[in-house]
C-alpha cells in the first residue's frame, strides 16, 4: 500500500509541547527546550513556527536495513532473529566521540520527500519480508522521531501482534514519551550509558539521573532491557565506574539484565587510541563479581565474551561470532543443557 507524504507542503506539528507565555516548551526529551518563534531545539529536529512546535524527523528516514538482533546489541531477546532497522537524523546529546556521527551530527532537511517513508509503508516492508521479525529504531537517537515511531507501533500491532519493536537509545526521552511508547507496544530497549554523572554533564550536556529514571520505568513496565557502556579512555574506563554502574544495576533492577562493555574507536572529535581489550576484560570481571549474570564484550571480533554462559556452571548456552547468532544449546524451556539452570531470555 502506497501512502502519500502527509508532510508535503506542511511540517508535522508535534503533540509533545506546552505553551509558556510567548514561547513553546518541547516535551519530547529531558532537555525540555523552551523556544521562541523561529528557534530550533538543541536536537536540531524541532522548531517553533507560528506558535507551533514542528518536527522535521517524522518519516524522514536516513537509513533502513535488515540486521541481526544481536547488532543492537540484544543478546537475550529473540536470539537469531532479524529486525528491520531504521534511523533518522541528529541527536540530543553532544558526545565528541560519537561512533555514528555521519547521521547524529547532521540535522534533517526541513522537507525531504526523497527520504520520506510512511508508517504504513514501513510496516508493509516488515510484514512482507519473511526474515524480518520486527522493527528496531536505531542509527541516530530514535527519541527524535518518536511521533513516527508511535504511529509505526500502532500500525505494526494491527498488522501482526507477534512482530516486536525496539529502541536503541541514550534513554533521555521524557517520561511522557516513554510511557506512550510502552503503552503502544514497545518491546525492548537497548540503553547506552555515556559515563558517570560529571562526564555526561561535561561531554554530553546531559544528566545521567534522568537516564536511570527511564531505565527504572522501563524495568517496572517489563520492557526487555539491555545496557551498553562504550568504554572510552579517560571517560568511562575506571574500576570505580565499572563498580558503581554494575552495583547499581544489581541493586536497583536485576542481576539478569545483560550488560555490554563495548570497545570505543577514535571518531568525530575524539582521537585517543581505541579501548584496550584488557580494560574491557577487567570491566567484565568486576561486573560479574558484583553479581551480574550476563556480561558481554562488544566491538572486538571473535572474543569469547560474545557468547552467553550459564551463570551456574559456565557452560556456553548461546554461541556467537562477530555479534551474530551461531547456535543455541538450550532446550525449549531455555534451560542449560548441562545443569538445567533457567537462562533469562525471551524467544
Amino acid at each position: 500500500m502506497t501512502v502519500d507524504n502527509p508532510l508535503e507542503n506542511q511540517p508535522y506539528v508535534t503533540q509533545y509541547s506546552k505553551k509558556m507565555n510567548n514561547k513553546i516548551k518541547c516535551l519530547v526529551c529531558r532537555h525540555g527546550c523552551i523556544l521562541a518563534d523561529g528557534k530550533m531545539g538543541i536536537c536540531n529536529t524541532r522548531e517553533v513556527i507560528n506558535g507551533e512546535l514542528v518536527s522535521y524527523n517524522y518519516g524522514n528516514v536516513s537509513s533502513i536495513s535488515l540486521n541481526p538482533i544481536e547488532k543492537k546489541p540484544l543478546y537475550h531477546f529473540h536470539p537469531g532473529s532479524y529486525a528491520t532497522t531504521i534511523g533518522s537524523w541528529s541527536c540530543n546529546f553532544s558526545c565528541p566521540w560519537c561512533q555514528n556521527y555521519s547521521l547524529t551530527k547532521v540535522g534533517p532537511k526541513k522537507y525531504d520527500e526523497k527520504h520520506f517513508l510512511s508508517p504504513e509503508n514501513l510496516v508493509d516492508i516488515i510484514s512482507q519480508n519473511s526474515k524480518s521479525s520486527g522493527v528496531s529504531f536505531s542509527f541516530n537517537e530514535p527519541t527524535l522521531m518518536v511521533e513516527y515511531a508511535i504511529d509505526v507501533l500502532k500500525s505494526l500491532s494491527k498488522a501482526n501482534p507477534k512482530l516486536y519493536s525496539g529502541f536503541v537509545t541514550n534513554g533521555y526521552m521524557s517520561e511522557e514519551v516513554l510511557k506512550d511508547l510502552i503503552n503502544n507496544g514497545l518491546s525492548s530497549m537497548t540503553v547506552s550509558l555515556k559515563g558517570g554523572k560529571e562526564n555526561m554533564k561535561m561531554n554530553c550536556n546531559a544528566n545521567s539521573d534522568y537516564v536511570f529514571e527511564n531505565i527504572a520505568l522501563a524495568f517496572e513496565k517489563d520492557i526487555h532491557l539491555e545496557i551498553v557502556i562504550l568504554v572510552i579512555p579517560t571517560i568511562s574506563d575506571s574500576d570505580e565506574y565499572f563498580n558503581k554502574v554494575s552495583q547499581k544495576i544489581v541493586k536497583n533492577f536485576s542481576p539478569d539484565i545483560p550488560l555490554h562493555f563495548n570497545a570505543y574507536y577514535p571518531a568525530h572529535k575524539f582521537h585517543l587510541p581505541r579501548t584496550d581489550i584488557s580494560v574491557l576484560e577487567k570491566a567484565r570481571i568486576i561486573a560479574m563479581k558484583n553479581g551480574l549474570n550476563y556480561v558481554y564484550i562488544g566491538n572486538i571480533l571473535g572474543h569469547q565474551a560474545l557468547n552467553t554462559y550459564c551463570p551456574n556452571c559456565q557452560e556456553i548456552v548461546i554461541a556467537r561470532s562477530q555479534s551474530r547468532f551461531i547456535d543455541s544449546k538450550m532446550n525449549e524451556k531455555n534451560e542449560c543443557p548441562k545443569c538445567s539452570y533457567k537462562i533469562s531470555i525471551i524467544n
